[in-house]
């Protein structure tokens, strides 16, 4: 374990809450309790005995200095090794107000016991004394930070070690290749049948394959984790902003019976079919002299583009219209758009008999559509659309086994990809041996910085200063 400053910073969010938990950690934590905390029974002092003996329990205290009490809480002692960072630790559990844990953190730090911890302070800490490697230290910024269900399944897997088993493999394997290669150099005088070359070189696509999947995987995830678009278009006043506050669930967009009430788009995130999706309201589509809703349904025709989904919603209670010509052309330019499109046809409550409906839509468009009727007015039919949003979603874009890499986790299983690529064409050009093992090395060095078996101050800087302070 590294010798280094004890630190302490509140771990919960700041802001006014039930609780607010400070957390310690560093060879003066006992020091630290034994100045502040004080038994609610005798209101003595506790000693490093009894936080040895009550260790991971948690304790009523009564938190104070100078006689003076700041509040009324719990602790939890963590004793070294077995803790989160592998030094000894505690939780200071006090009432949610910011200036009690603001009063508590002076106190520690004016006695020069502790200094406050810097961002990631304490994950950096757990990986330097060996606690977990860097793919998961780095994994759960991004466990904290995920925004739905389908990013945090993702990130799971790199932190319950699903990558750290993956690299292993490949690095076994590499390390394998390496000893029979450099076998080859230390025996190239003898008579020795080296036919098992054939078996090495397949063992080298097996393993470019075996990152080729894994790069694949992540790409696809880090696309859906930004989040999955679905714009919402039609001529004005066909109910685009009543059906945009319908799934959101609240009201979000400004309804009005006035054309022309949204001139820009309004966006919203929400999860649906555990992943986040942006849902954009768009201007009404129509001919106009307004230089300001001019720009509004250009930027509306720059959603559509963008989209992977687009709702087409229709006014029903009125006789039939022309297409939205935006939507049209649309169409026409990518023959297969018109499978992102759900066309809504809208106000079912008051249909009106000359209107769009599902026949017309197929006839003009192709068989292959999907249109809903729904009454935002009513709430009938809402339900079974997001029902057809969701599978959609999901048929598209849910990958199976998905990983979440970092940028950095990328460029290191691409260097070690480019290395064995090398390393065929140098069997494939008859180099020496020697020089395919210097290779074999540089994809092992790599794989080193993968887990941070070898790394740099400047890269543990960039990856935790990332994160919140506290953690």
């Amino acid at each position: 374990m590294h010798n280094i400053d004890t630190i302490i910073a509140l771990s919960t969010p700041v802001g006014r809450g039930a609780i607010a938990v400070i957390r310690i950690s560093g060879s003066n934590t006992t020091q630290i309790l034994k100045q502040i905390i004080l038994k609610p029974s005798s209101k003595e002092k506790i000693d490093e005995e009894y936080l040895f003996k009550n260790a991971r329990k948690f304790l009523r205290a009564i938190i104070s200095f100078n006689d003076e009490i700041i509040d009324d809480g719990m602790i939890v002692f963590f004793q070294s090794p077995n803790t989160y960072t592998g030094e000894d630790m505690a939780e200071i559990h006090i009432h949610g107000n910011p200036l009690i844990a603001k009063k508590i953190i002076n106190v520690v730090s004016n006695l020069g016991l502790a200094r406050p911890s810097l961002p990631g302070e304490f994950t950096r800490r757990a990986f330097i004394n060996g606690k977990m490697d860097l793919t998961k230290a780095e994994s759960i910024h991004r466990i904290i930070t995920a925004k739905s269900e389908y990013e945090l399944n993702a990130v799971k897997k790199i932190y319950f070690g699903d990558l750290y088993k993956l690299i292993n493999r490949i690095r076994s394997e590499l390390i394998l290749l390496k000893a029979q290669v450099e076998a080859e150099v230390d025996f190239s005088d003898q008579d020795i049948d080296y036919s098992e070359k054939e078996k090495l070189k397949q063992k080298i696509v097996q393993i470019i394959n075996m990152i080729d999947d894994v790069l694949k995987k992540s790409k696809i995830a880090s696309h859906i984790s930004q989040g999955f678009q679905i714009a919402l278009v039609g001529k004005t006043n066909a109910g685009k902003s009543s059906l945009m506050n319908k799934i959101l669930g609240w009201d979000r967009s400004i309804v009005s019976d006035i054309e022309g009430t949204t001139r820009d788009y309004i966006s919203e995130e929400i999860e649906l079919a555990g992943m986040l999706v942006r849902i954009i309201d768009t201007a009404g589509l129509r001919e106009t002299k307004d230089h300001i809703e001019k720009e509004g349904i250009r930027r509306s025709k720059e959603a559509m583009e963008k989209s992977q989904m687009i709702l087409h919603v229709i006014d029903g209670s009125i006789k039939e219209y022309s297409f939205v010509p935006e939507l049209e052309e649309y169409i026409k330019n990518y023959k297969d758009n018109y499978k992102k499109i759900i066309h809504i046809i809208n106000k079912k409550d008051s249909l009106h008999p000359d209107s769009w409906n599902e026949e017309k839509l197929k006839k003009y468009i192709h068989d292959d559509i999907v249109v809903k009727y729904i009454s935002c007015k009513t709430g009938e039919g809402i339900e079974d659309l997001k029902q057809s949003i969701e599978s959609a979603i999901k048929s598209q874009f849910q990958v199976p086994d998905p990983f979440l890499l970092e940028e950095r986790h990328n460029y290191h299983f691409n260097k070690i990809k480019e290395s064995l690529t090398k390393v065929q064409s140098l069997w494939d050009e008859g180099a020496p041996d020697e020089i395919v093992a210097i290779e074999l090395q540089e994809a092992l060095n790599h794989i080193a910085e993968l887990t941070g078996e070898i790394t740099t101050e400047d890269i543990l800087g960039r990856i935790f200063s990332m994160f919140c302070i506290g953690k």
